[in-house]
């Protein structure tokens, strides 16, 4: 039985793109379509629908595999949660979430906001276009001073490993999407990918990938009418069949 479902992550989760009013704007204007709520064209949302189940979104523009573990063992110590379906985006890239003193709040960094202060992660996620300006030279400073990718990935990998481990102690139903990096962790580890419900596209292929082989980016979907890289709304569509389809076919783990 799925009640609840659980999704965090990334931006796609969360439809990413459809935050912004210009890419609804062409939605509406070219194709017809009225997006009303960018939730309700989710995959996550899709995959509720089929399940009657309650969907809580804690994906976040920018979001790291260091937040998403963050958000999902939060979840987990406050909520009953036999009847929760957990699905993992993992998000690809260096990512992490920094704790601002000065902003009294977390900020989500990847390389595109180290770049520049301008960039608009921050910005989508509601927060005021100034504030990485303000902290951006202290960011970027301990940016190239003390990370090193390599290094990181390797801590959050295994940081991901522990998180799956509580669900499989705890028999909790859960499913991984990797946009690659778990994936090369556990070939290095020599650890079978069959033991994490790694819910793979294409023969094996990642979450991005898929995305960019296939087509399904909005920019394609809009005949380059916006230029924007996220899933599509048929993207959204196929995964949400993907989720479902894995969970009918994998039923004793999911009942």
């Amino acid at each position: 039985m799925i009640s609840k479902i659980f999704v965090s992550g990334g931006s796609h989760c969360i439809g990413g793109g459809f935050n912004w009013e210009d890419v609804v704007d062409v939605y509406r204007t070219e194709m017809n379509i009225n997006i009303e709520n960018r939730f309700d064209i989710t995959y996550p949302k899709l995959v509720g629908t089929y399940f009657n189940s309650d969907v809580i979104f804690e994906g976040e523009f920018g979001g790291s595999i260091n937040r998403m573990i963050r958000k999902t063992y939060e979840y987990v110590f406050n909520n009953n949660v036999a009847d929760t379906l957990f699905i993992l985006e993992v998000p690809p890239g260096w990512r992490d979430e920094f704790y601002s003193n000065e902003l009294n709040r977390n900020v989500n960094m990847t390389i595109g906001n180290i770049l520049s202060p301008d960039d608009n992660t921050d910005v989508a996620n509601g927060n005021d276009v100034k504030d990485l300006h303000k902290i951006h030279k202290d960011i970027t400073n301990y940016f190239y001073n003390f990370i090193d990718y390599e290094i990181d990935k390797r801590k959050w990998m295994y940081n991901l490993i522990g998180l799956i481990s509580y669900f499989q102690l705890h028999k909790l139903k859960y499913i991984v999407m990797d946009n690659g990096d778990l994936q090369q962790f556990l070939k290095m580890q020599n650890k079978s990918e069959d033991d994490y419900n790694l819910l793979w596209f294409d023969k094996g292929n990642s979450l991005n990938n898929w995305i960019n082989e296939n087509g399904l980016t909005i920019k394609l979907e809009t005949n380059n009418k916006s230029n924007d890289e996220h899933l599509s709304i048929k993207g959204h569509q196929i995964v949400a069949e993907k989720i479902i389809n894995y969970v009918k076919e994998n039923k004793s783990s999911f009942s």
